[in-house]
Formats: structure tokens, C-alpha cells, sequence
């Protein structure tokens, strides 16, 4: 019913499309708008994940000549979606292109490049996303810079990479994890536990929580509380990859004990 409504907004809306300057010369794309309905109608569709609606859209604002730099980060959006990276790439820079202190975008395409193990490159992107002073959310670019640092092996660049994320934003559920998963990884078990209990207070039937406090008191040999942990996570979302994990440490418990 949703996604009628969506259609019928969109439908509708095609012809809002509203051009700015000189009427007699509407070949100029610099002078072309897009409405801001027409736009939050394309973003109901992409939350509602009807990408090839979203997609039709798209085409009508390419088709007429509209330079938006908000659409072509959707549109990369999708490439991403539907894992078409270079295409991706392609629309990011040119959103940057029109506005080279988005961001957003900025950090986006600094996701793809490590995906990718371009990481020089995807360095150099979720720094420029860091450093611009108007970023509404910074905490999600030093979180994968962090990320990237992990992937090098550079695990004090890492730590200080999320431990920045969370001073720019005390609930970030992500850093508090991966933060978790670094400590751990170092046998920092006491560091490890202190962070996983942060992020279970932000996320607290989140199943990777409890797989983490499940490896943690394995680790510490707490064997009756990792069980239940592991048990919590195949409570939580049975078939999920963080149930798979819980399972095979059941069953590796089992084994041993």
C-alpha cells in the first residue's frame, strides 16, 4: 500500500520538476532545480527499497538536465546496492564535482575504495569527510577510518580513529563494538568487556553484542556464561552469520568440555 502511494506521489510529482533562470533558455542545466518534493519522494521510495522506481526517477532528472548533487548520491547508492562499484565511483565524484565539501559523499566513496583495497585512496577520502568542520555526523568517517587502519594491521591508529568517533558521539553503536573487538583481539579482556557493555546498553538485542560477550568469557574461561551468550544470539536471530559463529562455538565447547 505503501509503495502505491509512493508511485502515485512520484507520478504526480513528474511534472514539479521546477526550472530556475531564463525560460528561453532551458537548455542551460546550471538553471535546472529539482523540487524538493519530487526529491523526498525519491527518498520515500528508496526507504520503502523500491530501487527501480527510484531508478525511473532518476532518469527522468538525468533526461531533463538536472545537476543535483543530492540524486547522483542516490543513484551511487543503488550502484552500491546492487554492487556495481564503478558506476558508483563515477556518480560520488561527480556530486563532489558540483559540491567538493560533501561529506557525505566523500565518505561514501572512501567505503568503496576499501572495499575495493584501494586504501590510499580511501584514506584520503574519509579524511577529507573528517576535517570539513560542517559535517553533521564525522563520527561515521573517523569509524571507517578506523576501519581501514584495522584492515592495515595499524591497530593504535584504529583505536584512536573510534575512540574519536565515540567523543564526537557517546551512543555510536558502531565504534563502541569494533572498539570491543580490537581490545579482544589484543587480549585486552578487561578493555573488551568495558566497551561491549556500552554498546549493549545502546543495542541491547543486537545478536554481534552477544556473540562478543560469548567470546569474551570464553576467552576468560568462563565457560556456563559464554554459553548462555552464544545461546542469547541464537535466540535473538536464528540463521543470522552471528548465529552460524555462536553455534560453532557451541559446538567447539562441547567438543572440549
Amino acid at each position: 500500500m505503501q509503495t502505491k502511494k509512493i508511485i502515485t506521489l512520484l507520478l504526480l510529482l513528474s511534472c514539479f520538476i521546477c526550472f530556475t533562470g531564463c525560460s528561453h533558455n532551458p537548455k542551460n542545466a546550471e538553471e535546472r532545480k529539482l523540487s524538493e518534493e519530487f526529491y523526498q519522494n525519491l527518498l520515500m521510495a528508496f526507504n520503502a527499497r523500491d530501487y527501480q522506481l527510484v531508478k525511473t526517477g532518476l532518469d527522468e532528472i538525468n533526461k531533463a538536465g538536472i545537476a543535483d548533487k543530492r540524486t547522483m548520491y542516490l543513484e551511487a547508492l543503488i550502484d552500491i546496492i546492487q554492487n556495481m562499484p564503478d558506476k558508483a565511483i563515477t556518480k560520488l565524484q561527480d556530486a563532489i564535482a558540483l559540491d567538493p565539501e560533501f561529506s557525505e559523499a566523500h565518505n561514501t566513496l572512501g567505503t568503496v575504495y576499501m572495499q575495493q583495497q584501494q586504501f590510499s585512496l580511501a584514506q584520503t577520502e574519509f579524511l577529507r569527510a573528517c576535517e570539513n568542520p560542517l559535517y553533521l555526523t564525522p563520527e561515521k568517517a573517523y569509524h571507517n577510518l578506523g576501519n581501514l587502519y584495522t584492515r592495515q594491521e595499524k591497530l593504535e591508529q584504529a583505536q584512536g580513529c573510534y575512540l574519536k568517533a565515540i567523543e564526537l558521539n557517546h551512543d555510536y553503536f558502531p565504534s563502541h563494538y569494533e572498539l570491543s573487538r580490537l581490545y579482544l583481539n589484543s587480549n585486552r579482556l578487561d578493555l573488551a568487556a568495558r566497551e561491549i557493555e556500552k554498546a549493549k546498553k545502546i543495542a541491547p538485542e543486537h545478536p554481534g553484542v552477544w556473540l562478543q560477550i560469548g567470546d569474551i568469557e570464553a576467552t576468560r574461561g568462563e565457560i556456563d556464561l559464554a554459553v548462555a551468550a552464544y545461546k542469547k544470539v541464537i535466540k535473538l536471530n536464528p540463521g543470522c552469520n552471528f548465529a552460524d559463529r555462536a553455534s560453532q562455538e557451541l559446538d567447539r565447547i562441547n567438543k572440549t568440555y
